[in-house]
């Protein structure tokens, strides 16, 4: 009897949750790898497909021009059909519209060093979800 109780509030703690674990909250900063994926608290479910092209300069160059980085994401909810979207390291297209969304990349890591490749599996994307109003 006694291990049914303590079954029972255990489930009952788990339940109390009001957010699950593995979701992002809309508006906060979060860090994807490519091929990974994540869920907003509003159904939202963002994955970061590849990058399509790194041009920034390695930070132990001089260059003429800074360069970017495009990256490919799928955006998604319940019952919809997956959009494909850009966004690039450069500010005026950094962000993206879906929906009621607005998706923006703030960072995109490593950056370029002239002595090693980047290879696709070490990107890292650090992404944010706001609600636009």
């Amino acid at each position: 009897m006694a291990r049914i109780a303590i079954v029972l509030i255990a489930l009952a703690a788990g339940c109390s949750s009001p957010t699950q674990p593995d979701r992002v909250p809309t508006g906060q900063t979060f860090d994807l790898r490519v091929g990974e994926s994540a869920l907003t608290t509003d159904n939202l479910r963002i994955r970061f497909d590849t990058v399509r092209s790194d041009s920034r300069c390695p930070m132990d160059a001089l260059c003429i021009r800074a360069g970017e980085a495009v990256i490919a994401l799928t955006l998604s909810r319940p019952g919809e059909v997956p959009i494909g979207r850009e966004l690039d390291t450069t500010p005026a297209r950094s962000s993206t519209d879906h929906l009621n969304f607005r998706i923006s990349l703030s960072a995109l890591q490593p950056y370029p060093r002239s002595d090693r490749q980047i290879r696709p599996g070490d990107y890292v994307a650090t992404l944010i979800v706001r609600l636009r109003s």
